[in-house]
């Protein structure tokens, strides 16, 4: 048998793919696009929350991200979509050194997704190479 070619470039994931949210080490915010699609669909904003005590980020999808001075935009692509939090992160001391993906969980008493922060589901890349010499 020979080359086989492969065709499966990850663009457009299958529709079982689970909802997933990263915290990137660049300083943004992934939304998978099952995530977008179940917790963003019509929403183009969102306001971010932590709590410190329960080491959760919250985030509130908004319609109109001009209706809050929080919020930040959802951008959104045919692959999933980004929050650009990165003084959220900063300020919350929340940006990690490895993009670190999470399985969101809808609040309904908050209205909006939740993320355990002890509970990763996986990681991407490695940390910065530092010179310790």
């Amino acid at each position: 048998m020979g080359f086989e070619k492969f065709d499966d470039t990850g663009r457009g994931r299958p529709a079982g793919t689970d909802p997933k949210i990263s915290l990137r080490k660049s300083g943004s915010i992934g939304v998978n696009q099952s995530a977008l699609e179940e917790y963003f669909e019509d929403d183009d904003g969102a306001v971010l929350y932590y709590d410190e005590e329960e080491n959760r980020v919250g985030i509130e999808p908004v319609a109109d991200k001009d209706a809050d001075e929080a919020a930040y935009t959802v951008s959104k692509t045919d692959s999933g979509g980004t929050i650009a939090g990165q003084a959220f992160l900063e300020r919350s001391d929340l940006q990690p050194d490895i993009t670190t993906q999470y399985v969101p969980e809808w609040d309904d008493e908050r209205g909006f997704v939740v993320i355990d922060l002890d509970e990763p589901a996986k990681t991407y890349g490695s940390p910065d190479e530092t010179d310790e010499e």
